[in-house]
């Protein structure tokens, strides 16, 4: 079996599933938080997010994971995007505070900021995404297990040799941009081998950091007919729950890791931002 593909985030996961055992709270048949449990949980996740839910519920039919496991896996879908759209207003809010919008924030991050504080911040540990699930979004060994192997899968992904998985313009540049290293983990390109700023990349991920305030979690690709408006986009929801060799697919799992990562560069701006605001405007009183 080829590493990093589907099959194999499958197999992982169901080892280290076992392997690793449950903790309390996955004791809790989690089924019974939802009036209409397995079909409601997708559902839910569909109606935040992606027009899947009829595929998916389709697709767990011949689901390789124990139906308990199952369970807990679309539980914490359910609360880690809930938990994420939750926060989504405060990236709105901040870019609309910004003195001069999305070209303050690149004239800042290209003045204040620099060269070699931008290298430092768009580089981010394959662990930390792991730790930001467990800790701020409190999700179970199940997802995790599966969060785990995904992280792989995207620091690996052009081995799968899959089409790309963002569907919106800003999504797909930053799939492309996002590469891994081992050393330094999920990296961006922002400063080039001059030690001078790539302008066209900060401009992308200035562009991905508007997206981060929504409207949607994740974007939706163009609608090219009243029947994709309906259907949600052709064979776009068979695509994000099943790959081509008919197994579950990774598809959505791998965008939210991408989101993650987006989101730990942007909240790290973010907060070197409002502290140069604080420290001037502490100077002029």
């Amino acid at each position: 079996m080829p590493r990093f593909t589907d099959e194999w985030v499958v197999t992982k996961s169901l080892f280290e599933y076992t392997v690793g055992g449950q903790c309390d709270c996955c004791t809790f048949p989690s089924l019974l938080f939802h009036p209409d449990g397995l079909k409601g949980l997708i559902s839910s996740v569909s109606d935040l997010e992606t027009d899947a839910a009829d595929a998916e519920i389709k697709a767990t039919e011949s689901s390789p994971f124990p139906p308990e496991m199952r369970e807990h896996i679309w539980a914490d879908r359910v609360k880690v995007r809930f938990k994420m759209k939750k926060e989504m207003d405060s990236y709105k809010e901040f870019l609309q505070e910004v003195e001069g919008g999305e070209a303050g924030l690149i004239h800042w991050c290209t003045e204040e900021l620099g060269s070699t504080a931008l290298r430092r911040i768009f580089q981010m540990p394959r662990s930390e995404v792991e730790e930001i699930l467990t800790n701020r979004y409190g999700i179970c060994p199940a997802y995790v297990a599966i969060m785990k192997c995904v992280v792989d899968q995207v620091a690996n992904f052009g081995i799968t040799k899959y089409d790309n998985d963002g569907r919106g313009e800003e999504e797909l540049a930053f799939e492309k941009m996002l590469t891994f290293n081992r050393r330094g983990g999920f990296m961006l390109g922002i400063v080039r081998n001059d030690a001078e700023i790539d302008e066209d990349t900060l401009f992308t991920f200035v562009s991905v950091m508007k997206t981060l305030g929504g409207p949607k979690l994740l974007q939706r690709g163009p609608k090219s007919s009243n029947r994709d408006e309906e259907d949600g986009g052709a064979d776009e929801p068979m695509r994000e729950v099943m790959n081509e060799g008919g197994g579950p697919s990774f598809r959505s799992d791998r965008r939210i890791t991408r989101l993650i990562i987006a989101r730990y560069w942007a909240d790290q701006i973010i907060s070197k931002y409002k502290a140069s605001c604080e420290i001037e405007n502490n100077g002029e009183d």
